[in-house]
C-alpha cells in the first residue's frame, strides 16, 4: 500500500470514530431524553387522567419528539457511519484534525489538495505530497477524538434516573407505568384510578340472545360508594343497590353485543363487553295424528300444542321448525335425536302405546335451548259398555222384549244374545243381534219367543246379552249386561191363570149386565116422573146426571172387559193350539167384545152431559127414549157375548182335554213299549206310569169342570158320558203301576197297550161328539135363520100392506080397526122375530150386533106406530111405520149375508180334506132329527102364544092372517122332512114305525092351526111329537157310529139340502097357499125384486 492511500485510510478511520463518538454521546442524550419525556408525560397523564383523545396527542408527541431526537442524536451518526447519504468528507476531517493538532493546521488540507493536483502529473506536487505525507504520518488522525469524553453528558441521564428510582423506590411506580401504559394504549378508555375497586361479580359476561341479563357487582376499598351508574354505550343508567356496596342492573331482550362501564363518585371502572351468544329456539311446530285405522278417525293436524290425548296404537309425527339452532332432541326417557331435513326444521315420529312425558330441546354449538314438559295421554281402548232393559208380554210371558244401549269409545262390532237352559247348564247357546251399523253408540231392540228357543214349560232360562268391540290394537273385547233369569210357569199353572181369569171376565160381564139391567130401571123410572112433571125440575136433573154417571162406570165396565178379553185370549193362545174354527169363533167373539159399546150410545151420553143443564123436558125424553133403546141393545149384547163366551170356552176345554187324551195315549204306549223291551230297571217304568196315573186324574178333573161348564150354558152340548171308559182305564193304568212294581213288564205291557187304546178311544169318542155338536148346531143355525129370514120378510110386506090401507080408508071406518088388529100382530110378530133371532145371536156370533139393534129399532117403530094408529095420527103412525118397513128391509139384507157366510162356511168344512166332519163321518141323520127338534119346539111356542091370545080376546078374525098359514107351512115343510128322513132309512123298522106315528100327529096339529082350533089337546099331541122326535134323535145317533161310511154319503145330500132349500121351500109354499086358499099379499115391485134376488142368491 501507498503512502497515499495509508492517509486515506487513516481519515477514513478518523470519519468513523467520528460517528461513532456522536452515536455515543446521541444515545446518551436520546436516552436522557426519552426517560425525561417518559416521566413527563406520565407525570402529566397521571395527574391529568386524560381521555382517550388526549392521551393520543400525549403519544403520538411523545413519539414525534423522540423520533426527533432519535433522528438527530442516532440516525444522522448512524448514516455517516454506514456511509448513507451525504456524510462527513476527507476536507471536513482534515479541518477537525487541524483544529485538534496545532503542528499539522492546515497541512492536511493542502495536502488533500494537492492530491488533486497530482493528476496533472506535476513532479513538483507529487515531491511536495510526499513530503507532507511522511510529515504528517506519524500522526495519529483518530486520537483527535476521545469517546471517553462522552462521560461528561451521562450527567443529563442521571437526573431522569434517578426520578425513576425515587419513584419507583417510593412505591409510585404506577406514576410512570400506569401512565405510560394508558398512553401506550391510548385507545383504551382508562379512568382515573379510585380509592375502591369496581368488582364484577357474574362469574362470565356472556348473555343469551333474546333473553335478560342481570348484571351485578360490588365494591372493594377504604371508601365504599353509596350510588353506582353504569354507562351501556352513550346513556346512563342508575344501578340498584342491592346492600351495601353491591349493585345491580338488568339488561332486557339483549339481541347484540354491548360495552359498558361503571361510575361512582366521580370515578370510572374500565370497559367491560357483554358478549351475546345466540339461543336455540323452537319456532314452531306441528303434530300429525295418525290414527289407527279401526278408530275411523280422520288423520288430524295440530300447531303448536304440545299435551296431545290420543288413542292407544297412535302415530305422532312431530314437524320442527327452529332458528340458529344445529340439532333439536325430544326428551323421552331417553333422548332421540330428530331428523334434519332442511336448515332449522327437523322431523321425528313414532308410535305411542302408554303414558309418556316429554320436551322439545334445541341445541346449537354454544348451549341449550329452553324446553317445555309436555304430556302425552294415551287412552287405552276401553271396553264396550252395555245397558239392557227387559219388558215381559203382558199376553205371552214367553215372549221377552229388550230395550238397550251399548256405546264404544271407537264402534261395536258384534252383540250376541246368550242362554242356556237350567235344566242342561252345560252349554251357552249364542244368537248374533241385528245391528243397524257398527258406530260406537247405538239403540238396540230385541225380542225373542223364549218358546222357539226350545223352553218348556216349567224350565227356568238364564240369558244375557255380550257387545264386542273393534279395539285393533289388543284384539276385540267384550263386555256382558246383567245376567237374567226367567221361570217359565208350568201348562198347569197357566191353565190355572187362565181359569181364574175366564172367571173374572165372566163375573165382569154379569157385573156389567147388572149395571145394564139397574139403568133400564133408572131411565123407565126417570121417564114416568118426567110424563108426571110439568117442567124439567132440579131433582130430575140430579137424577138424569146420576144416570149418566152409571152409563160412565158402565162403559169404563165394558171398555176393561174388552181388554181383559183379548188378553186372556191372546195368553190361552200361546200355549194352546186352537184349531182353525175355533180361532174363527174366537175373532168372532173378541169382534163381539169389541163393539158391545157402540159409538152412538157414548155419542149420546156426551152428548146429554153436555146438556144437561141446559135441556128442555122434550129434549130430555127424546134423548132418554133414544138411550133407552140404546141400553137395550147393550144389555142384550153383555147377554149374548156372555153366553157365546161360555161356549167358546167349553169348546177349548174340550178341545183341550181330547189333546190331552191324545198326548196321554201316546205317552202311555211309549211307556208300554219301553215295559216290553225291560231294559229300564223296574222302579224307573213304576215312577213314569204313577206319572201318568196322575196325568188321567188330572185329565178327569178337567173333564169333570168341563161338564160342570156345559150345565151353566143356555144351549148346552152332547157330551157323552166317559165315566165307565174313565173307571176302566184307571183301573188297566194301576195294574200295570202293580204289575211294574212286581218286574211284571210283559204283563204291565199289555194292560199300557189297553190303557192306551181306550185312552184313544175316549179321545175320539170326545172329537166325534164335539164335531157332532158343532155341525149340527151350523146346519141348525142356518136353517132357523131361513126362517126368520122369511118371516121378516113376510113381516116387512104385511107392514106395506097395512101401510097403503089406511091411507085410502076413513078413521072412522070399521076397517080401521081391523088394521089396527093387524099392526098389533106385526108386532107380536115382530117380537117373536126378535126373541128368535137374539137367541140365535147368542149360538152365532157371526151375527152383528147391529142385527139385534135392527130388530129392536124394528119393534120400537112398531109399537110407536101402534100407538099413533090408536090415538088415530095416521100420518105419523105411517111415519113410523115406513121406518119399520125400512129397518126391516135393512135387516133382511144383513140376514141374507150372514146366511150366505155361513152356507160357505158351512160348505168349507164340507171340503177341506181331514177336516172334523170328515175324519169322524157326516152325522147328517143326527143333525136332521136335532134341526127338526128345534123347529118343533118353536112351533110349540107359537102354538102356546096363539092359544094364551086367543084367550085374551072376544073376537078372533085376526087369527086367519098369514101367520096361521105361515105355522101351518112350517109344520108341514117339518112333517115332509121327517119322510125323506124316514125314506132313508133302512132295516129299521122300529125307527119307521116311530116316525111314521110322529108324522100323523103333525098332520093332525097342521088341521087344528088351519082351522084355528089350537086346544090343550093340541098342546099335548105336541109334547108327544117333541118326546118321539127325542127318541128319533137318540137312536139316529147311535145309527151314525155304527155307519161312518154311510153318513158321509148321507152328510153330503143333506148339505146339498141346506145350501139350497128355497127351492123346495117355494113349492112347499105354493101348496100351502093352494090349500088355505089364502090371499097373497100384493107385492110392490120393489118387494118382488128383493124377494126374487134373495131366493135367487140362496138358490145357487
Amino acid at each position: 500500500m501507498s503512502e497515499r492511500n495509508v492517509l486515506i485510510g487513516k481519515l477514513e478511520e478518523f470519519i468513523s470514530k467520528y460517528y461513532k463518538n456522536l452515536l455515543l454521546k446521541g444515545v446518551i442524550y436520546f436516552v436522557s431524553v426519552f426517560l425525561l419525556f417518559i416521566i413527563i408525560f406520565s407525570i402529566v397523564e397521571y395527574f391529568g387522567q386524560f381521555n382517550s383523545s388526549v392521551r393520543t396527542i400525549l403519544f403520538w408527541s411523545f413519539s414525534i419528539l423522540n423520533a426527533a431526537v432519535f433522528w438527530r442524536w442516532i440516525a444522522i451518526p448512524l448514516k455517516g457511519l454506514y456511509r448513507l447519504g451525504s456524510s462527513l468528507s476527507h476536507y471536513d476531517a482534515a479541518k477537525i484534525i487541524g483544529q485538534h493538532f496545532r503542528d499539522i493546521e492546515d497541512k492536511l488540507t493542502n495536502l488533500l489538495q494537492l492530491q488533486e493536483l497530482s493528476s496533472q502529473e506535476n513532479a513538483l506536487i507529487e515531491a511536495s505530497i510526499e513530503q507532507k505525507i511522511k510529515l504528517l504520518k506519524p500522526i495519529p488522525f483518530s486520537s483527535a477524538i476521545d469517546l471517553k469524553a462522552n462521560t461528561a453528558y451521562l450527567k443529563y441521564a442521571i437526573i431522569p434516573v434517578g426520578i425513576l428510582c425515587v419513584l419507583f423506590l417510593s412505591g409510585n411506580k404506577k406514576v410512570v407505568v400506569d401512565s405510560s401504559a394508558r398512553i401506550l394504549s391510548y385507545n383504551t378508555n382508562f379512568v382515573p384510578q379510585a380509592p375502591f375497586n369496581f368488582i364484577v361479580d357474574n362469574p362470565n359476561l356472556e348473555a343469551i340472545k333474546g333473553n335478560d341479563f342481570l348484571l351485578e357487582m360490588h365494591f372493594a376499598g377504604a371508601e365504599i360508594p353509596m350510588k353506582s351508574a353504569i354507562i351501556v354505550g352513550e346513556n346512563r343508567y342508575e344501578m340498584r343497590q342491592n346492600s351495601t356496596g353491591h349493585f345491580s342492573f338488568l339488561f332486557k331482550n339483549i339481541q347484540e353485543s354491548q360495552t359498558f362501564r361503571f361510575e361512582a363518585n366521580s370515578y370510572g371502572s374500565e370497559i367491560y363487553t357483554l358478549n351475546v351468544i345466540p339461543k336455540p329456539i323452537v319456532n314452531y311446530f306441528s303434530i300429525k295424528l295418525d290414527y289407527p285405522k279401526y278408530t275411523n278417525r280422520k288423520t288430524e293436524n295440530l300447531k303448536n300444542v304440545g299435551n296431545l290425548q290420543v288413542p292407544q296404537g297412535t302415530k305422532i309425527k312431530w314437524s320442527i321448525a327452529t332458528k340458529e339452532s344445529e340439532r333439536v332432541y325430544l326428551r323421552f326417557k331417553k333422548s332421540v335425536e330428530c331428523k334434519r331435513v332442511e336448515k332449522n326444521e327437523f322431523e321425528y315420529d313414532r308410535i305411542f302405546l302408554k303414558n309418556t312425558n316429554y320436551s322439545i330441546v334445541a341445541q346449537n354449538d354454544f348451549l341449550l335451548g329452553d324446553s317445555i314438559l309436555y304430556e302425552i295421554n294415551v287412552i287405552p281402548d276401553a271396553y264396550p259398555s252395555i245397558e239392557v232393559k227387559e219388558t215381559l208380554d203382558s199376553i205371552n210371558t214367553m215372549w221377552h222384549y229388550f230395550e238397550g244401549y251399548a256405546e264404544d269409545d271407537y264402534g261395536i262390532e258384534e252383540l250376541m244374545f246368550k242362554y242356556r237352559f237350567l235344566d242342561d247348564t252345560s252349554n251357552w247357546v249364542s244368537d248374533f243381534v241385528q245391528l243397524t251399523n257398527k258406530s260406537n253408540k247405538q239403540d238396540f231392540s230385541f225380542a225373542v219367543d223364549f218358546k222357539d228357543l226350545g223352553l218348556k214349560y216349567g224350565v227356568g232360562l238364564e240369558y244375557f246379552f255380550e257387545v264386542w268391540d273393534n279395539d285393533g290394537i289388543n284384539g276385540r273385547k267384550s263386555t256382558k249386561s246383567s245376567l237374567f233369569n226367567f221361570q217359565a210357569a208350568s201348562v198347569d199353572e197357566l191353565e190355572a191363570m187362565a181359569e181364574e181369569e175366564n172367571a173374572q171376565l165372566k163375573n165382569s160381564l154379569e157385573e156389567s149386565k147388572k149395571l145394564a139391567e139397574d139403568i133400564q130401571k133408572d131411565l123407565e123410572e126417570l121417564q114416568r116422573q118426567l110424563l108426571k112433571d110439568k117442567e124439567l125440575s132440579w131433582e130430575d136433573k140430579q137424577k138424569t146426571k146420576e144416570l149418566l154417571e152409571k152409563q160412565e162406570n158402565l162403559k169404563k165396565k165394558v171398555n176393561d172387559i174388552q181388554k181383559q178379553q183379548k188378553q186372556n185370549q191372546l195368553a190361552e193362545n200361546v200355549y194352546q193350539k186352537p184349531n182353525e174354527e175355533l180361532l174363527r169363533k174366537q175373532e168372532e167373539i173378541q169382534r163381539l167384545f169389541d163393539s158391545i159399546m157402540n159409538d152412538e150410545l157414548q155419542e149420546m151420553m156426551q152428548e146429554l152431559k153436555e146438556m144437561v143443564n141446559t135441556i128442555d123436558k122434550e129434549e130430555l125424553q127424546k134423548m132418554l127414549e133414544d138411550m133407552q133403546q140404546s141400553d137395550e141393545d147393550l144389555e142384550k149384547e153383555l147377554d149374548r157375548t156372555l153366553e157365546l163366551f161360555k161356549q167358546m170356552e167349553l169348546e177349548q176345554k174340550l178341545e183341550k182335554s181330547i189333546d190331552d187324551l191324545q198326548q196321554l195315549a201316546e205317552k202311555q204306549r211309549e211307556l208300554a213299549q219301553e215295559s216290553n223291551k225291560g231294559k229300564q230297571d223296574k222302579e224307573s217304568l213304576a215312577k213314569k206310569q204313577e206319572e201318568l196315573n196322575k196325568e188321567f186324574e188330572a185329565l178327569q178333573d178337567d173333564l169333570e169342570k168341563t161338564k160342570e161348564l156345559n150345565d151353566q150354558l143356555e144351549y148346552k152340548q152332547d157330551i157323552p158320558d166317559t165315566k165307565s171308559n174313565e173307571e176302566k182305564i184307571k183301573e188297566d193304568m194301576q195294574k200295570s203301576t202293580e204289575q211294574l212294581q212286581k218286574n211284571m213288564k210283559k204283563q204291565a205291557s199289555k194292560n199300557q197297550n189297553k190303557a192306551a187304546d181306550k185312552i184313544e178311544e175316549m179321545s175320539q169318542s170326545l172329537q166325534s161328539a164335539l164335531q157332532q155338536a158343532q155341525s149340527d148346531a151350523a146346519a141348525e143355525d142356518m136353517q132357523t135363520l131361513r126362517q126368520i129370514l122369511e118371516n121378516l120378510i113376510r113381516l116387512s110386506l104385511d107392514q106395506e100392506n097395512i101401510l097403503k090401507s089406511i091411507v085410502k080408508i076413513n078413521l072412522n071406518s070399521p076397517l080401521y080397526l081391523d088394521y089396527l088388529q093387524l099392526q098389533n100382530k106385526l108386532q107380536a110378530d115382530a117380537q117373536i122375530i126378535e126373541d128368535s133371532l137374539f137367541a140365535l145371536s147368542k149360538r152365532q156370533p157371526q151375527i152383528e150386533s147391529v142385527v139385534n139393534s135392527e130388530i129392536n129399532s124394528i119393534n120400537s117403530s112398531m109399537e110407536k106406530a101402534l100407538i099413533e094408529m090408536a090415538e088415530r095420527r095416521s100420518s105419523r103412525a105411517s111415519e113410523r111405520q115406513q121406518f119399520a118397513m125400512t129397518a126391516a128391509n135393512n135387516l133382511a139384507l144383513i140376514l141374507s149375508e150372514v146366511l150366505e157366510q155361513m152356507q160357505k162356511d158351512l160348505a168349507n168344512m164340507d171340503d177341506k180334506p181331514g177336516s172334523k166332519m170328515c175324519n169322524k163321518g157326516n152325522k147328517s141323520g143326527a143333525q136332521g132329527m136335532k134341526e127338526m127338534k128345534k123347529m118343533q119346539q118353536q112351533i110349540q111356542e107359537q102354538m102356546k102364544n096363539m092359544m094364551r091370545g086367543k084367550k085374551g080376546k072376544k073376537s078372533n078374525k085376526g087369527k086367519s092372517s098369514k101367520g096361521i098359514a105361515q105355522l101351518a107351512a112350517q109344520q108341514e115343510m117339518i112333517r115332509q122332512r121327517m119322510g125323506e128322513i124316514r125314506d132313508e132309512l133302512s132295516g129299521d123298522k122300529n125307527a119307521k114305525d116311530n116316525i111314521d106315528k110322529m108324522m100323523k100327529k103333525m098332520e093332525e096339529n097342521e088341521v087344528d092351526i088351519i082351522n084355528d082350533q089350537i086346544t090343550r089337546e093340541t098342546l099335548l099331541r105336541q109334547e108327544s111329537i117333541m118326546s118321539r122326535l127325542l127318541e128319533a134323535d137318540k137312536a139316529q145317533r147311535e145309527r151314525d157310529k155304527d155307519k161312518q161310511k154311510q153318513s158321509t154319503e148321507w152328510m153330503d145330500n143333506l148339505s146339498k139340502r141346506l145350501i139350497n132349500p128355497f127351492e123346495d121351500y117355494q113349492k112347499e109354499k105354493q101348496k100351502q097357499e093352494e090349500l088355505l086358499r089364502t090371499i097373497p099379499p100384493s107385492f110392490t115391485p120393489f118387494y118382488k125384486n128383493k124377494v126374487k134376488d134373495y131366493f135367487k142368491e140362496n138358490g145357487e
